[in-house]
């Protein structure tokens, strides 16, 4: 009742209504000290070293210690002294184990929790900026906390900490649960013990992206309308604070576990380098926050470095990071450390001055220095914008570009993709932007260093071409219609002749290489005028592909698609892609296995059914429903190193999903995949398939295959009469 009060109370105040806007608005101004990391070491003093030699490179003053009842005497000890003796400032974060703070109910409790601080601030009360009490106070699986528990440990703490003139700061709440915030900051008001500083770890990966609505608060429906995004969470963390008369409001510990990013996506320490460097440029611009932690520094699902080891401990580090596992030889750091490693020299002690208003998911920050007007660009997941519809001609000649990590580019990059650039002038240049930056609509965009693509912009053509790939220089003007060789010459190697046509032909940056020539011809009719309403096939298939290979599923590399820029659907248009060479399809093996065959391609059929299985498990956990997963689109062949190596071709109809497919729609692609293969051989490809999805396997799923076989016999049959 009491927590329902204080929310109420807080609700119905001007701080909070309308005071935590989604979009960054406010110029804000950020310290020097903006930015901190969570940091811990190990028995060997060689790690401490390791650490400030990080610390340094980073560019950061900030660092937060986790300290539990073992630390006394121990390395923590040594690594405090360290830091503090050349010239960190310290967040000594003290933290009880779980089974001792359930236990502060007792007397025996109580003291020894008190006995702790006391000895705590005793021994560094001089040496560190503050003290935090509180960890994940919200979660008492993690911790032993609940609301009364933290209370009573905080007025404990408050009372020692009093005495000597220290500065304490709480009560760390985790994620964003607000109402927890506003109930203890509320308690402690109400008690006179407020905490100087307001903390909480803002994590906000459930969302995926930090640019993304929470789905979680009040369900996928109501995220559009609640907004509730990384700015919107950090203002209204900070309304909080300054309504319970804490004017500080600090994050201390957020990170991107990846874990989560795998579920989804591959290239995981690269998606969590964009994250990082997204995420610190909308708390800077949030204006609700004055400090925010990155942790933990060295960790092995989410530090900034690898540890090099496979182990993660049973309490999890945003609760208590106690110790950097692994040997300093092992290791390594991450594209994360890096990309926070930008985000800490372009933006801390600037200015946070507008957000440029943009189209789709276009995200420019504007930043202010003494010499310097910085731009932060990037687009959301698999988006990208052209550079030249954002920036006039002079502004982006101007301006110096930067990579996620800092590098110096020979000229701003032709396109902004999810990964963040940044683009600095002097400060008293005029930028002139375009009428209305945006990022592309209804285009999809993998994000890989391997390949860069260039916008085609010409009267009868528009679309994206490769410009690089792996080294290899491309001129994009060779891959349009007129420069390739046509279906009916000797060039060509004619694939299909129906209502699409495909055909190979050299690829013009090597003649070794093959690419393959997908053309659409308009549909006319009732389905030409549904095809009005849909992007066009060139650009669909596009987009199916890019969406594969951001999922880690294999194939053929995205070479072009051309459309026409007017009136696609009126008009022809084209899909290049590189060709599969060698390759043969699943159905020829099925069909081989069917005869009785018990190996194809030198692979027992067990371990092809297997493999197979393990793709489609793996595609449709990730979100894939793929729609038109005929055997003759699965392709096949033995590699160079030996293994079989697989490839999904006509990815025009798949639908992406954000995560993993039900059993309907797996069912829908499994029986049109199995159709040519005989009972007998899907008996035995199903269990291998739902085996590698962890799916029980039931009787009444084979409905799906006979119901599929049932509809081709009739069509079969009505083929004549159509």
């Amino acid at each position: 009742m009491r927590m329902a009060c204080a929310n109420l109370a807080f609700f119905l105040s001007p701080q909070g209504r309308n005071s935590w806007p989604y979009q960054p608005e406010q110029p804000v101004s950020l310290p020097e000290d903006f930015f901190g990391v969570c940091v811990a070491s190990s028995e060997d003093p060689a790690c401490d070293d390791y650490i400030l030699a990080r610390l340094r490179e980073l560019g950061v003053k900030c660092v937060r210690v986790d300290y539990g009842y073992d630390s006394p005497g121990g390395f923590a000890d040594r690594l405090v002294g360290r830091l503090s003796s050349e010239g960190y400032r310290v967040a000594l974060h003290l933290v009880a184990p779980r089974r001792d703070m359930e236990a502060l109910d007792t007397p025996d409790g109580a003291a020894r929790w008190r006995e702790f601080v006391r000895d705590a601030f005793a021994r560094f009360g001089g040496g560190v900026e503050l003290f935090e009490i509180g960890s994940t106070v919200n979660r008492r699986r993690w911790s032993g906390f609940t609301v009364p528990r933290f209370l009573r440990a905080w007025e404990i703490a408050w009372a020692e900490a009093r005495e000597r003139g220290l500065v304490l700061a709480g009560p760390n709440v985790t994620d964003f649960e607000p109402f927890y915030n506003v109930a203890i900051l509320q308690a402690l008001r109400q008690r006179g013990c407020r905490p100087e500083i307001h903390t909480n770890n803002l994590f906000v990966e459930r969302a995926t992206e930090p640019e993304a609505f929470d789905p979680k608060i009040l369900g996928p429906g109501w995220a559009a309308r609640l907004k509730f995004n990384t700015v919107r969470k950090a203002a209204l963390l900070g309304a909080i604070g300054r309504w319970a008369g804490v004017p500080r409001t600090y994050s201390m510990h957020v990170s991107w576990s990846l874990r989560r990013i795998r579920r989804l996506l591959v290239d995981v320490e690269e998606q969590q380098a964009d994250y990082v460097a997204r995420y610190g440029c909308l708390a800077a611009a949030s204006g609700g926050l004055q400090r925010v932690y990155w942790g933990p520094l060295i960790g092995q699902r989410e530090g900034l470095i690898d540890d090099g080891t496979t182990f993660f401990p049973e309490v999890f580090h945003v609760t208590f990071y106690g110790r950097a596992n692994g040997k300093v030889g092992d290791y390594r750091i991450r594209p994360a450390f890096r990309a926070f490693q930008t985000v800490v020299r372009f933006l801390a002690g600037t200015t946070f001055t507008r957000r440029i208003s943009a189209r789709g998911s276009l995200e420019i920050l504007e930043f202010q220095s003494a010499a310097h007007t910085l731009h932060a660009v990037w687009c959301r997941n698999g988006d990208c914008a052209v550079a030249a519809d954002c920036y006039a001609a002079e502004a982006l000649g101007a301006a110096e570009a930067f990579d996620r990590t800092g590098a110096l580019l020979a000229a701003a990059p032709v396109l902004f993709t999810q990964r963040p650039t940044y683009l600095r002038w002097k400060a008293a240049a005029a930028i002139r932007l375009a009428p209305a930056p945006g990022s592309m609509a209804d285009l999809r965009l993998a994000a890989r260093g391997e390949a860069e693509y260039v916008p085609i912009r010409q009267p009868d053509w528009r679309g994206l071409a490769l410009a690089r790939l792996a080294g290899d220089k491309i001129d994009p003007a060779a891959l349009l219609p007129g420069r390739l060789a046509p279906m009916d010459s000797a060039a060509a190697r004619v694939l299909r002749n129906k209502r699409n046509r495909v055909w190979s032909v050299a690829a013009p940056w090597d003649a070794r290489r093959q690419i393959v020539v997908k053309h659409f011809r308009p549909a006319t009719g009732l389905r030409g005028w549904r095809q009005r309403f849909k992007a066009g096939k060139a650009r669909r298939s596009w987009n199916g592909a890019q969406e594969l290979l951001r999922r880690g599923i294999p194939t053929p590399e995205p070479v072009a698609w051309l459309e026409h820029p007017a009136r696609p659907h009126a008009h022809e248009s084209y899909y290049l892609c590189a060709a599969f060479a060698g390759g043969t399809s699943a159905r020829q093996a099925f069909y081989a296995v069917n005869g009785g065959a018990a190996e194809f391609l030198g692979e027992p059929v067990a371990g092809l059914f297997r493999q197979i299985a393990e793709l489609l498990a793996r595609m449709h956990g990730r979100g894939v429903f793929y729609r038109d997963l005929s055997a003759g689109n699965l392709l096949l062949r033995r590699g160079a190193d030996g293994n079989l190596e697989f490839a999904l071709i006509d990815t025009g109809r798949a639908r992406i999903g954000v995560k993993g497919l039900g059993i309907r729609p797996r069912l829908a692609d499994l029986m049109r995949l199995c159709h040519p293969l005989a009972w007998r051989g899907r008996e035995q490809f199903l269990r291998a398939y739902f085996l590698a999805a962890n799916i029980r396997f039931a009787g009444w799923m084979r409905l799906a295959f006979h119901y599929y076989d049932w509809k081709h016999r009739l069509k079969k049959w009505l083929r004549p009469w159509r």
